[in-house]
């Protein structure tokens, strides 16, 4: 494995020569994470201990030496078993190279890969990945780097994905996407119940029942999700904390940190340190 950091817990690395690809070191004891989702894929490889996860509504146990694959959008809360010592490395990585790749590999012509199954054992795999994390850490030359990730995306997919678009429940998706848009687009603003529901031409109860079913998180989880990812790309551009507090819609800085640390296990400081290769 490359460098990692001596005294802290979380550490993430974004390397300007492959965009849309971020990677965190974890090292957790306890319970660190409420449940979530990403827009990104989630490529986790466990290197010590192990953890008991919850995803789309089951719990799936991976050890050292397995790899935890979590699609974008899938609602997942991974925290490690107590006590275990459980460190891991996590690559995140846009649809967008998932999509590519899926088409050069000749397997892209029904939408994007869909992994079946949330934990695989993989050996090879996991040390190509290694790999890539080690050149990000140690600065290799950008043909390194992107040789590594596409080869590890090639072989993820051609091993271990099926490839196919996962549709929202019939009957509802038109409720369920206006709700959505609107949470989105009010980021800012204090929701009520009653205007979704007024929206969505369904009871509040009945509202809540097919949004849950749908998306795998109530309208208030959701909202702030979309809220910690906006919070994410602007600390991510250097954004002073206390300016992405405001913009992404949350009260205080105190109230954002404690959100933000709920969704992604670090704080908005933590998250906005990246490792310089270089030091």
């Amino acid at each position: 494995m490359g460098k990692t950091p001596a005294n802290t817990d979380v550490q993430f690395w974004r390397d300007p020569d492959l965009l849309g690809v971020e990677v965190r070191y974890s090292s957790y004891n306890k319970a660190a994470f409420c449940k979530h989702s990403h827009t990104a894929y989630s490529i986790g490889l466990i290197e010590t201990g192990r953890t008991s996860f919850f995803l789309d509504g089951a719990v799936h146990n991976a050890v050292a030496g397995q790899i935890a694959l979590i699609n974008p959008g899938a609602v997942h809360a991974c925290n490690p078993d107590l006590d275990s010592g459980m460190t891991y490395l996590m690559f995140y990585v846009d649809t967008s190279w998932f999509e590519t790749l899926a088409a050069e590999v000749g397997v892209g012509e029904t939408g994007l890969p869909h992994f079946a199954s949330p934990v695989v054992d993989d050996p090879d795999l996991l040390d190509r990945w290694r790999a890539l994390h080690t050149a990000i850490t140690d600065g290799a030359e950008r043909l390194e780097k992107e040789t590594l990730l596409v080869q590890g995306l090639a072989d993820l997919i051609l091993r271990h994905a099926e490839v196919g678009v996962t549709h929202l429940p019939a009957g509802n998706e038109g409720a369920v996407l206006m709700v959505k848009e609107h949470l989105a687009a009010n980021l800012t603003e204090k929701v009520s119940l009653d205007v979704l529901s007024e929206m969505a031409c369904l009871s509040r109860y009945h509202l809540l029942r097919v949004f849950q079913d749908a998306m795998g998180l109530p309208p208030h989880a959701y909202q702030n999700q979309l809220r910690v990812e906006l919070g994410k790309r602007l600390l991510s551009r250097g954004t002073p904390i206390s300016q992405v507090a405001v913009e992404a819609g949350f009260v205080d800085q105190s109230h954002f940190s404690r959100v933000f640390k709920q969704y992604t296990g670090a704080t908005p400081r933590q998250y906005q340190t990246v490792i310089d290769p270089n030091d």
